[in-house]
């Protein structure tokens, strides 16, 4: 007994030797491998530094830049218009409506930039939280408080703007002591969940606070390093004393001077420049990516409560308070106005305001059929919300993120329709797609079951007409005066 107790516990611990041995030998690997992964990185990031650094001190060439695309001016419906019984077609309405569903637009001609939906690629590996003890450049952004460590590095200072001071500034913000700035750029930028424009806000307020100036020339070129270190496309030029940042989106944005670089527009995120000449280092950095204007995710702020106020249906018993976050408000208040519709619907509504609404809706729609539920989801945007023209209430074209109706006094066609979609499809699970008339925007679903009513077929499939501005109107019902007039289909 004794001897197959000892042969038992010099198994064991062979096993426990073997088991530590593996053990270490993975530690060894994965070191090497850690080792290897940053040595790749700090030779990519030297010789891409060293191969811009030389592109620099070449002559920049000059480009002549477009003045700013207005904001396109779409005048809403004067008032929405309430639904009639005459206005009930006879049935059964069996003649579906034409819808014109374009192929996908270029954002610039020639050559169009292709939206990716992923991050770019940094030239250094990501960094962990910074621990307390360890000196930092501190700053807020939309009130959240931000570290990075950037406290002791070496401020560059531009006596001119000459190809060569350019270079050799960029020299000295390519040293590898900027490594863990960087990092702690793309730390805060995935911890705030921050969309590429969200980002760009970021890097321009650090350069603008730890340089004391907004737009100055060292800022820019500051934050035109650590976007291209992150992997973003940007430019950096020069008009009269300044250097300016120009920047690519995949959207086309309005309100800012632009410039045409191999068929893609760079954008001049400035409205006080009115310059129209531009000397431009146009520099492909490796593995760049161009700017998307998509939110995947709405930024994690500091919630700053607004005030709340009560929304109620006329034909329903919902009446919901909701408040907003004033950090997200004023975040989308900055944001490029872009007329991209499904943009805005795809950012859907924030957690919080999920949090207040959601449950009144799901209340109100339980046991109901999809029709029945989207009649009561319908007549909620319809009616709890006053109505203002853009031109009324801005004076300028403004569609809203879904958060933003529920802040603003009124809204429009537009922004009903971008919350009526999202509603339906977050509380029904249905397709939707947006549809846009000249001077309107309205909506359409993909029901699972029949629903009478007008209608339009999209790859072979049935999507009943939804209007959220035709008040009082069920589900199928299109405003008359549309009724000969193709939509243009907008997929979400």
């Amino acid at each position: 007994m004794k001897k197959t107790v000892s042969l038992f516990v010099i198994l064991l611990l062979c096993r426990v030797s073997i088991i530590a041995q593996n053990q270490q030998d993975l530690r060894k690997a994965y070191e090497e491998f850690r080792k290897n992964a940053t040595k790749e990185y700090n030779d990519f990031r030297d010789q891409a530094n060293a191969e811009y650094d030389e592109f620099i001190r070449q002559a920049w060439k000059e480009f002549g830049a477009e003045p700013p695309i207005p904001v396109p001016t779409s005048p809403d419906l004067p008032k929405p218009p309430v639904f009639k019984p005459e206005d009930k077609k006879p049935k059964p309405d069996s003649i579906p409506f034409e819808a014109v569903i374009p192929a996908a637009k270029p954002i610039a001609p020639p050559q169009p930039v292709v939206p990716i939906p992923v991050n770019p690629i940094p030239v250094i590996p990501k960094a962990q939280p910074i621990p307390l003890d360890v000196p930092t450049f501190s700053f807020n952004f939309y009130k959240t408080a931000c570290r990075i460590r950037l406290e002791n590095q070496q401020k560059i200072s531009l006596q001119n703007i000459s190809e060569e001071t350019v270079a050799d500034a960029w020299t000295t913000l390519s040293n590898a002591s900027y490594d863990p700035v960087i990092a702690d750029c793309l730390h805060l930028r995935d911890e705030l969940k921050l969309c590429d424009w969200g980002y760009f806000q970021l890097i321009q307020t650090i350069a603008d606070k730890y340089y004391g100036t907004d737009h100055s020339n060292e800022s820019t070129l500051f934050q035109v390093f650590i976007l291209t270190q992150s992997g973003y496309k940007i430019r950096i030029a020069r008009t009269n004393n300044l250097l300016v940042a120009l920047v690519p989106f995949d959207h086309t944005i309005y309100s800012y001077l632009y410039m045409q670089i191999d068929g893609c527009n760079y954008y001049v995120i400035n409205k006080d420049m009115k310059n129209n000449q531009f000397y431009v280092c146009n520099y492909a950095f490796p593995k760049e990516q161009a700017f998307s204007l998509q939110i995947n995710s709405l930024p994690d702020f500091p919630y700053d409560a607004t005030v709340s106020k009560t929304f109620a249906s006329v034909r329903y018993p919902i009446q919901v308070a909701i408040e907003t976050n004033q950090n997200l408000i004023d975040f989308f208040n900055a944001y490029p106005l872009s007329s991209e519709w499904n943009l805005y619907a795809k950012a859907s509504l924030s957690e919080r305001v999920k949090e207040q609404l959601y449950p009144v809706l799901k209340n109100s729609i339980s046991g109901k059929s999809q029709p029945e539920a989207a009649n009561i989801l319908i007549n909620f945007v319809q009616t709890a919300f006053a109505y203002q023209t853009d031109q009324e209430q801005f004076g300028y074209e403004r569609p809203f993120f879904a958060d933003e109706t529920f802040y603003y006094p009124a809204n429009n066609c537009k922004d009903r329709a971008i919350l009526f979609s999202i509603l339906v499809n977050d509380l029904l699970g249905l397709d939707v797609v947006l549809l846009h008339y000249p001077n309107h925007l309205s909506t359409a679903v993909r029901f699972n079951e029949n629903v009478e009513g007008d209608y339009l077929m999209i790859d072979n499939q049935k999507y009943t007409l939804c209007d959220p501005t035709y008040i009082g109107a069920d589900i199928g019902m299109e405003m008359p005066i549309f009724q000969n007039t193709k939509p243009e289909v907008v997929r979400i």
